[in-house]
């Protein structure tokens, strides 16, 4: 029947809870694809785990006594040098005369021991324009450069081109650093680094004196915070512009040189053209321009009139700029751009990186501080835009010595002028083989502070964190996505497992345990492998499945328990009801051993002739009010019908009930014994017998009828078989028979009177039957409670 049909399998909760989390996998891997929401909540677990890792490293050194050591993950030779407040107090306003700078830079190659001399120093000073006030300056600066020969320069790249008329200055400029030092040649999909159309570089004078150079970019995440350093960065210079009808297919550009074409569309944006330009590819680049680029209009005779009109596409050539970091760890490792590796979207890869011995003035294979381990080579994680993650090691640095980095004042260099006398020069500024960073390091001074996962930190100290990251190679690395793929389904799963099989209470709670506890594992991870696991999808999936699997159970779960409540309500008790909602019952029909239980009035008939239809009615309840509650408050039966003063019931099901048999007994002889009770309180006339019969064994069970009615009900042979005995009490003046089926189950446990061996309407196979006399251990006596013997 329709009303039968069950619900398919899949459906069920706990197996539906699994559905469930796979989608909302699928939906949280479609959402990252097409919002940065998951990566801006990424970016903002990243801070988090900055901001939670170990700092410091711990000793006990005897009993209440802890030594309290820096980070062993700080390379000991970066050092600030910070242009401060008590420099602003000993020089004045700044900018500070250049002299200032060739002072300081005077002072530190002016020491007896040359060999205790800085490894370099980074200036974090641009020298873009030549000194207004006094040129000497520049003179002056750029010999101290020369002379102190470790100094290195920066280059500020643009997104923007440079002003009119002053691109081929600056280029001229680049290019002669590119000339004494080189650039870097990239391997992968160089096309898609973000392009820089300008530059600032230092002037020429200041790049011939240095010992090397780079840029001093970063750029920014999603949310404005600094977090990547772009190692390489890729200058583009304009070569010329060319007229779309001028080009030809196979037009060949130099791409050895990285050469590229692009147009312009009416919106301002950029299109990088495609390459080789076949024919195919040339003419669909026309319908592009022609559909969304603006034309170049002429006027050649001066009339005021349009005479030529054209597209136009632009061609560039690339060089590829080093970081201000790279360039020094290379200098640190006694390489040059020309010895790596550079691949873009993998790696850069350092070979054989060596380390300067100063005692022994010889370079040996580079050990990481505190390592053992000589490196054979160093490889940079970079992505497709050549950006490392810069592993921050700790709180922005002070000048009173509190952060991460040793930060020493620039005013006690630059104010100790060192004089001709070699002798009088100080022995040493304990800056032995050192990378010094010199930087602006007062607030509001050269509006150098960005936003870092650690807060507002000055642009010197966040290079200092880059270079740290390289030489201490301590590279932060995201998880193969396989792994986090792994980590995301199987929390999804679990959570989907718990919730949809405990309570919303004990699963929320799951939740809230598993999503801490992966925190603290990605936390961990990080803080000693360096590795980045996905901690925000995992999470959001976490509590996405579990939610929306208890949305779920609500709907359906509650439909389910109402149907229940509703079906079973008034044949149960309200403990087996309670049951049904723990474990609903299956309602389609089913074979199972039950017994069934029928019981009917001897001379039902005479006795309503003797009663007005109200005074029946009133007797007929009290009566069944009686029997009803023995059956399901007491002995845990199901109410089958009423058929007029019949009662039909069963045990067994919905729930399981292994003693099925012995409860139906234990049912009849008290309702004997109740029956006897009431029938002391009516008069003769309105006095009741009752007859009862019992059977045992397979029965089909299950909810029976229409879709718009429906009965929990039983059906077989079994069932006939009960209603048979009932009728049999007439003929041997009985009042409860058992089939020799529930003999069988029962026979230790009662006394009964052996009957007959009878056929009874409808089988052909003889029954013995049984008089149930008594159930001894719950001190029922049925004989003796029979009201009267007189067989109606």
């Amino acid at each position: 029947m329709a009303g039968n049909r069950k619900r398919l399998k899949i459906f069920e909760t706990r197996y539906f809870g699994f559905v469930i989390a796979a989608g909302t996998v699928a939906v949280l891997l479609l959402t990252r694809q097409i919002t940065s929401v998951p990566d801006w909540i990424e970016l903002k677990v990243l801070d988090a785990h900055f901001n939670l890792k170990k700092t410091t490293q711990s000793e006990q050194i005897r009993e209440s006594v802890t030594q309290e050591d820096r980070n062993p993950d700080i390379s000991p030779d970066i050092t600030i040098f910070g242009i401060d407040f008590a420099s602003l107090n000993a020089f004045g306003r700044w900018p500070f005369p250049r002299y200032r700078h060739a002072n300081l830079l005077d002072a530190l190659s002016n020491i007896q021991n040359q060999g205790d001399r800085e490894n370099a120093i980074f200036v974090d000073i641009f020298f873009i324009e030549p000194d207004t006030q006094q040129a000497v300056n520049d003179a002056l600066l750029t010999e101290s450069i020369q002379n102190n020969g470790r100094v290195f320069l920066e280059t500020v790249l643009d997104l923007n081109p440079p002003p009119a008329g002053t691109g081929d200055e600056f280029f001229g400029r680049q290019e002669a650093l590119y000339s004494e030092f080189g650039s870097l040649k990239v391997s992968g999909n160089w096309e898609k680094l973000t392009p820089f159309y300008g530059l600032q570089p230092p002037l020429i004078p200041y790049g011939k004196a240095a010992r090397g150079y780079g840029h001093a970019n970063y750029l920014e995440d999603y949310d404005k915070i600094y977090r990547r350093q772009p190692l390489v960065a890729r200058s583009s210079r304009l070569v010329e512009t060319l007229k779309l009808d001028d080009i030809a297919s196979g037009y060949a550009l130099d791409r050895e040189n990285y050469e590229w074409l692009c147009w312009t569309d009416t919106e301002g944006i950029d299109h990088v053209a495609p390459y080789p330009l076949t024919e195919a590819a040339l003419t669909s680049l026309k319908k592009q321009m022609q559909r969304g680029a603006p034309l170049r209009e002429e006027d050649i005779d001066g009339d005021g009139k349009t005479d030529l009109s054209y597209y136009t596409l632009k061609k560039y050539r690339d060089n590829f700029t080093p970081a201000v970091t790279l360039s020094l760890a290379l200098n640190y490792f006694g390489k040059t751009l020309g010895d790596i590796e550079v691949v873009l979207g993998s790696h850069i890869r350092i070979p054989s990186p060596k380390y300067f011995d100063a005692k022994n003035e010889s370079w040996i294979p580079y050990r990481v501080p505190g390592g053992d381990a000589e490196l054979q080579e160093i490889l940079i994680p970079i992505n497709e835009n050549a950006e490392m993650l810069v592993n921050y090691m700790g709180a922005p640095s002070t000048s009173d010595g509190e952060g991460t980095f040793p930060v020493r004042s620039y005013a006690t260099y630059a104010s100790r002028v060192p004089g001709p006398d070699p002798s009088a020069w100080p022995r040493t500024w304990a800056l032995r083989n050192k990378i010094v960073m010199l930087g602006s390091f007062t607030q509001g001074m050269a509006a150098d502070e960005k936003p870092t996962p650690f807060g507002l930190m000055f642009g010197v100290e966040i290079h200092a964190n880059a270079l740290n990251t390289i030489l201490m190679n301590k590279f932060l690395t995201h998880a193969p996505w396989w792994l986090d793929m792994l980590i995301l389904c199987f929390l999804a799963l679990g959570i989907a497992f718990l919730a949809s099989r405990f309570s919303p209470l004990l699963s929320g709670l799951a939740v809230i345990l598993a999503v801490i506890a992966y925190f603290i594992l990605t936390t961990f991870i990080f803080d000693y492998h360096a590795l980045i696991l996905n901690f925000s999808l995992p999470a959001i999936a976490s509590v996405v499945t579990f939610t929306a699997i208890v949305v779920y159970r609500t709907m359906t779960e509650e439909r389910e328990k109402r149907l229940i409540r509703e079906m079973f309500g008034k044949y149960v008790s309200p403990q087996v009801v309670d049951e049904l909602l723990k474990k609903p019952p299956e309602l389609g029909g089913v074979d199972r051993e039950l017994t069934v239980f029928f019981s009917d009035i001897r001379g039902f008939t005479t006795m309503s002739e003797s009663m007005t239809p109200q005074e029946l009615v009133n007797h007929l309840n009290i009566y069944l009010t009686a029997m009803t509650d023995i059956i399901v408050k007491e002995y845990n039966g199901t109410l089958d019908k009423y058929v007029g003063d019949e009662i039909m019931c069963f045990w067994g099901a919905p729930l399981p009930q292994m003693d099925h048999a012995i409860l139906a007994c234990k049912c009849a002889c008290k309702q004997m014994k109740a029956l006897h009770d009431l029938n002391k309180g009516w008069p003769k006339e309105k006095h009741i017998n009752i007859g009862i019969g019992i059977n045992s064994g397979i029965m089909t069970v299950g909810n029976m009828g229409s879709p718009g009615r429906m009965n929990y009900t039983l059906m077989g042979d079994n069932v006939n078989l009960g209603a048979r005995l009932e009728g049999t009490n007439k003929a041997y003046s009985t009042n409860i028979i058992l089939s020799e089926y529930t003999y069988g189950l029962v026979k230790d446990r009662v006394v009964v009177r052996e009957l007959d061996n009878i056929r009874v309407k409808g089988k052909n196979k003889p029954v013995v039957i049984y008089e149930l006399i008594d159930v001894p251990e719950e001190g029922f006596d049925a004989s003796g409670l029979i009201p009267d013997k007189t067989v109606h």
